[in-house]
């Protein structure tokens, strides 16, 4: 199933710059359907032991994934807010820096949804840096939630993502790792 999404990736992504792909096309701008069940799927299956209550991303570009993670293990789907909401009932924030739009982010969520009871898995369309990934298992952490490990579509091996993930000793799967990115060929170059 990897290889199909790795496929997918080479022929429908597009390489902006060395660390920039460009997923827009099918996974978090327009959506394919097709793409996104292949990958909730592959998630899914390789959390499917671990008892998941919910599935936490952060909005907007992880919304989609998540859901369709949720839906296939029969948990919740759960995102962090851009911003903290005045009806939000005891948020929990934290702001990250955004790697594509530059600046920074303030992530809620709403400490009633992350009782002691949950068992949190948190998913993203990419893996780079870690820190939106991060910010989201220490909200967990800090709500008494148990967190059960990270999904992600795309990872980019060479940003120090996973490193980042490492502290928190749990799961972390990716199902298209890449190694680099060439802009001038569009070369996409998978770790096996």
């Amino acid at each position: 199933m990897d290889e199909k999404i790795r496929e997918w990736i080479r022929r429908e992504g597009k390489v902006v710059g060395p660390e920039f792909l460009r997923v827009d096309g099918f996974l978090n701008h327009r959506i394919d359907p097709a793409f996104v069940e292949l990958a909730g799927d592959a998630l899914a299956h390789a959390f499917s032991d671990r008892g998941v209550t919910a599935v936490l991303t952060a909005e907007a570009a992880g919304n989609v994934i998540a859901y369709e993670v949720a839906r296939r293990l029969g948990a919740r789907a759960l995102y962090a807010k851009k911003g903290k909401a005045s009806t939000m009932a005891n948020p929990l924030t934290r702001v990250v820096p955004s790697p594509t739009k530059g600046g920074e982010t303030e992530l809620a969520v709403s400490r009633d949804y992350l009782s002691p009871e949950e068992r949190i898995l948190v998913v993203d369309d990419f893996l780079y840096r870690g820190l939106t990934s991060a910010a989201l298992a220490e909200m967990v952490l800090e709500a008494g939630a148990e967190l059960v490990g990270f999904g992600f579509v795309i990872e980019k091996c060479f940003s120090g993502g996973r490193d980042a993930l490492a502290r928190f000793g749990v799961p972390v799967v990716s199902l298209a790792a890449i190694e680099r990115m060439d802009p001038a060929t569009g070369e996409i170059v998978f770790r096996d």
